[in-house]
């Protein structure tokens, strides 16, 4: 069953409502790239390559996409301080990964695109008529169209209509889209892919009902750093994928207890000055516990597509950070478990549901009688591993 969701459904069925690739250029100060960040379907956005072409395929002008952990890590290190780094080009900053972003025609298959992202691909852009928004195609994947519309909350009405002018509100994200021609592609992000297979659970048999320690999805490469360590050396070893480091308190046996974490995603909507400041000044538990207390550990209010209800939201004070010693406190008392975690034996369809409810990339991994025992993360790269077993993409015709 689970080669019938794969094989069948396409990338014209996942793109309804969905918004076009939002970026900057690479000579583009930072100040707007970080500006731009907060609108974005997650937490960064693409840098183009400057002198690109309006008619050259958006994929080829994208250099490499820049996270808020890479805006608040540069702002931290900066010695100019943060005025002259925020006048930084966004291309001096952003690594230049361009593989991060991928193109596809509408008919392409799910497996196919999955395939690309388990290559490394954060964003595949689906070609679209550029006078008409993003809309599902029913006849190839009929079964699943009512679960798309769940995913997406996009009614056919509103698929049908022009799109509007509230998507293009951001003036970071709009004129970029103008000149490299990004409006004629739809955006799918790995959390698309995941939101759509969690409304098939059904036809993925009984792989969802597993452990993620038996589908062997627990990723125990994870970055971490001690709690008494200084915050800005979280920036030195965060790995590609998740952008996460782990904060944790090293037992006396060796094993690891997680208080906390510093990732993109709980920067995402921050003040990015004020969290650098604090990075460069604080130990990583007071910095992930000023982050913590500035916007708290609620999901997202958002619809998830990076609308104007997250752009809009005010960024918390530096207040948040200054009072990072009594949410340190809050966390010892409370058993340190300010990370998103789950068990080794949680289901798939569990960890898949924690992840989607709060908008996150990634969640800790934890083991022990009293749960506290670092041993690994999941991320999206895992749980795509996980849900294409056995399955094989066939030979292109």
């Amino acid at each position: 069953m689970a080669h019938i969701v794969f094989l069948r459904a396409s990338a014209a069925d996942l793109t309804a409502g969905k918004p076009p690739l939002r970026g900057v250029p690479a000579s583009a100060p930072l100040s707007a790239a970080a500006a731009a960040i907060p609108a974005s379907q997650e937490a960064d956005v693409a840098v183009w390559r400057d002198g690109a072409s309006p008619l050259a395929p958006a994929a080829a002008t994208v250099i490499g996409l820049l996270s808020s952990f890479d805006v608040v890590a540069f702002l931290a290190s900066h010695v100019g301080g943060p005025d002259a780094a925020l006048r930084t080009p966004a291309g001096d900053v952003v690594a230049h990964e361009p593989a991060l972003v991928r193109e596809v025609e509408p008919h392409t298959r799910l497996i196919e695109i999955v395939e690309l992202m388990k290559q490394g691909a954060r964003r595949v852009l689906v070609r679209k008529n550029i006078t008409e928004p993003c809309t599902v195609d029913k006849k190839p994947f009929a079964p699943f169209y009512k679960a798309v519309l769940k995913i997406t909350g996009t009614p056919r009405a509103a698929a049908a209509k022009p799109t509007t002018a509230a998507n293009h509100r951001s003036p970071s994200s709009s004129p970029a889209a103008a000149t490299f021609g990004c409006d004629r592609y739809c955006c799918l992000t790995r959390e698309d892919i995941v939101r759509f297979l969690i409304n098939c659970l059904g036809a993925l048999a009984l792989t969802p009902l597993q452990s993620i320690s038996s589908l062997g999805a627990v990723n125990r490469g994870y970055a971490h750093v001690e709690a008494s360590s200084p915050a800005i050396e979280a920036s030195w070893g965060v790995p590609a994928e998740p952008r996460a480091v782990a904060v944790v308190r090293t037992n006396r046996d060796g094993s690891r207890r997680v208080l906390a974490d510093v990732s993109a995603h709980r920067l995402w909507r921050r003040d990015y000055v004020a969290a650098a400041d604090a990075m460069a000044s604080l130990s990583s538990l007071s910095f992930a516990a000023g982050v913590n207390a500035a916007h708290g550990m609620m999901p997202p209010d958002d619809d998830g597509g990076g609308g104007e209800a997250g752009a809009a939201a005010a960024p918390p004070s530096r207040d948040g950070f200054e009072a990072s010693l009594v949410g340190q406190m809050m966390m010892a008392s409370h058993g340190g478990n300010a990370a998103l975690r789950c068990r080794s034996t949680s289901s798939l369809a569990a960890v898949m549901a924690q992840m989607l409810s709060y908008r996150t990339t990634h969640i800790w991994v934890t083991d022990g009688e009293e749960d506290d025992v670092l041993v690994g993360v999941v991320g999206y790269l895992e749980i795509l591993n996980a849900v294409t077993r056995g399955v094989v993409a066939p030979p292109a015709v």
